[in-house]
C-alpha cells in the first residue's frame, strides 16, 4: 500500500520540478526578448558607441606619449663605442663571419675610430684568437632588429655604421622602455598608486646614470640588463611561481638575465626571500637558469677553453681588498655621490608594508655592493655608479613610495635631484678630462661650469640633428634617416605603453598614517 502512495507523491514532485523549469524559460525569455529590443533602440547605439570610445588611451598616456617621443628625438644618440664594441661585435660575428674569431670586427671597430679601450680588442685567450669579454645576452635580444637590417643591406658593411648600428641602438632603447614598464607596473602592484608609479619611473630614468647609458651612449648593456631584471623582479613579484613550469619559466628567465650582465645573475638570490613556502617544483629553477645561460657557456667554452665567463685582463674580482666604500662615497662615480637619488628610494622602501619587496631589495643591493666592491678598478670611465643599474626596478619602487607618503617633499626633491644629475652628465661630457680623478672640490666646480652645457644635451639627439640641426652638427641633411629614427622611437614607445597598461591593477601596501 505504501508503494503506490510514494509512486504519487513522486509524480507530485517531477510535474512541479518541470512546471517551475517552464515559468523560468518563459521568465528568460521575456528577459532576451526585453535586452534585444533595448539594444536595437537608439539609445542603445549610442551608447555602444560611447563605449567603444571609452577605449581609447586616456588623455595623461597620450601626453605621455608625445612627450616621450620629443624627448628621444631631441636626446638619443643611436651609437656604438666603448664596452659597447664587445656586445655589439657578437652580431657580426655570428650572422655575417660565421666565426667566433674576432679580427674582422675588432678591426673594423679600430679603423673606424670610435672610443674604444684598446686591451679589451687586442687580448688573446688561451686559444689564440681574440676574445670578447662581454656577454652576449645583448646581441641575442638584438638580433631580430639586426637580422632585418641585413635584409636591408646583406653585405653587413659598414659593420660600425647604419643601419646596423641603429639596429643594435634601437633595440637598446626598446628593451629599456619595456623595463621601465615592467618596473612601473611592480610598483603600482605596491603602492597601489599610478601616478606615483610613473613619476617613480620617470625619476629614476633621470636621476639615475640610466639616463646616460639608455640615452646618450645606448650600446653598453644597461638598458638591456634594465629590462632583464625589471621582468624577472615583476615576474618573481607577481608569484612566485606555483607550478614546475612556473619555476623553470623564472629560472629562464634568470638565466637570461645573467647572460646579458653577469652580475645580475645574482638577483636570482630574491626567491629566497619565500624560502619557508618553496615546495620542490622551485627546484626546477636551477635547470631553467642554466638552459637561459647556455649560450654564454658554449661561446665561453669556444673563446676560453673554459666553462666560466672570464674577466677581462687586470680586473680579477678581490673580495679581501674590496673597494666597498668607494663604491658608495667616491667622488669619481660613488653611488650616494653621483646618484642620491638612491637615499630618496631607500627611504620610500621603509614605508612600504609588506616586507617581501623590502628584504628582496636589501639582498640583491648586498649582493651587487659585494661584487662591485670587489672589482678592481671604478668601472673605468664611467657615468656615475652604473654597475647599481640593475636594481632600477626596485628603486622604481621606492621612489614611487617616497611620493605617496610625501607628494610635496618628494617633487621638490625629484626636481632638484633631475637637475643635479643633468648637470653631472654635462659635466662628465664636456668638463671633464678622460682618465682622470675627480675630487670632491674638483666635482662640485664642475657642477657649477657645466651649468652652459646643459641646453646641449636636449640637442644631440639622431632626430634633430638630421632634420633640423644639421648645419650646427657639420652633418648633412638626412630626411630619410631621420625620420626612419623618427618612427622607430615612436614605435618603442607605443609599445612600452601598452605593456604598462596591460590589464593592470592597483594596491596599496603603503604605510600612509603620519
Amino acid at each position: 500500500m505504501r508503494q503506490p502512495c510514494s509512486g504519487r507523491v513522486r509524480t507530485g514532485r517531477l510535474r512541479t520540478r518541470v512546471n517551475e523549469l517552464i515559468n523560468k524559460l518563459a521568465v528568460g525569455r521575456r528577459k532576451v526578448t526585453s535586452l534585444a529590443e533595448s539594444l536595437m533602440s537608439p539609445d542603445a547605439v549610442s551608447s555602444s558607441r560611447s563605449s567603444w570610445r571609452a577605449f581609447k588611451p586616456a588623455p595623461a598616456i597620450l601626453i605621455t606619449g608625445v612627450v616621450s617621443v620629443l624627448l628621444l628625438a631631441l636626446t638619443f644618440r643611436p651609437v656604438v663605442e666603448g664596452d659597447g664594441v664587445g656586445y655589439f661585435s657578437y652580431l657580426h660575428a655570428l650572422l655575417v663571419s660565421h666565426s667566433l674569431d674576432f679580427n674582422n670586427e675588432y678591426s673594423a671597430a679600430i679603423n673606424s675610430r670610435i672610443p674604444l679601450f684598446l686591451p679589451l680588442v687586442t687580448t688573446r685567450t688561451a686559444t689564440g684568437q681574440l676574445g670578447d669579454f662581454f656577454g652576449i645576452g645583448s646581441a641575442l635580444l638584438s638580433m631580430p632588429a639586426y637580422l632585418a637590417a641585413l635584409a636591408w643591406r646583406p653585405s653587413g658593411e659598414p659593420q660600425f655604421g647604419p643601419p646596423f648600428v641603429h639596429a643594435f641602438a634601437m633595440s637598446s632603447l626598446f628593451y629599456l622602455l619595456l623595463g621601465l614598464a615592467f618596473s612601473y607596473r611592480l610598483a603600482v602592484s605596491v603602492v597601489g598608486d599610478r601616478r606615483a608609479s610613473a613619476v617613480g619611473a620617470v625619476a629614476a630614468l633621470f636621476t639615475t646614470p640610466l639616463v646616460y647609458y639608455g640615452l646618450s651612449d645606448p650600446s653598453y648593456s644597461h638598458a638591456f640588463s634594465v629590462f632583464c631584471s625589471s621582468a624577472f623582479v615583476y615576474a618573481w613579484w607577481t608569484g612566485p611561481p606555483r607550478s614546475a613550469r612556473g619555476w623553470l619559466g623564472l629560472g629562464l628567465l634568470g638565466g637570461v638575465m645573467a647572460m646579458t650582465r653577469f652580475q645580475d645573475g645574482l638577483l636570482m638570490a630574491i626567491v629566497l626571500v619565500d624560502a619557508k613556502r618553496l615546495r620542490w617544483p622551485a627546484l626546477l629553477m636551477i635547470p631553467g637558469a642554466l638552459l637561459g645561460f647556455a649560450p654564454q657557456l658554449a661561446v665561453d667554452h669556444f673563446q676560453f677553453g673554459s666553462w666560466l665567463p672570464a674577466r677581462p685582463p687586470g680586473q680579477t674580482l678581490d673580495p679581501l681588498h674590496g673597494q666597498y666604500l668607494q663604491a658608495l662615497f667616491s667622488s669619481n662615480d660613488g653611488l650616494l655621490i653621483w646618484t642620491p637619488a638612491a637615499i630618496l628610494a631607500a627611504a620610500g622602501l621603509y614605508f612600504v608594508r609588506n616586507q617581501r619587496i623590502v628584504l628582496a631589495c636589501l639582498i640583491a643591493f648586498l649582493l651587487q655592493l659585494a661584487i662591485i666592491g670587489a672589482a678592481p678598478d671604478s668601472a673605468g670611465r664611467a657615468f656615475g655608479a652604473r654597475r647599481f643599474l640593475d636594481l632600477i626596478p626596485f628603486a622604481v619602487v621606492g621612489l614611487a613610495a617616497f611620493w605617496v607618503r610625501f607628494r610635496l617633499l618628494s617633487a621638490s626633491a625629484v626636481v632638484a635631484l633631475t637637475v643635479w644629475n643633468l648637470t653631472l652628465e654635462a659635466n662628465f661630457e664636456y668638463i671633464m678630462k678622460s682618465g682622470s680623478t675627480v675630487g670632491y672640490r674638483e666635482l662640485l666646480l664642475g657642477q657649477l661650469s657645466a651649468v652652459s652645457f646643459l641646453p646641449r644635451l636636449f640637442a644631440k639627439g639622431a632626430v634633430v640633428r638630421d632634420l633640423l640641426l644639421w648645419p650646427q652638427a657639420h652633418t648633412r641633411f638626412d630626411p630619410v634617416g631621420g625620420t626612419a629614427l623618427l618612427a622607430a622611437e615612436i614605435v618603442c614607445v607605443i609599445v612600452a605603453l601598452a605593456v604598462s597598461q596591460w590589464r593592470l591593477t592597483a594596491r596599496s601596501l603603503i604605510d600612509q598614517s603620519p
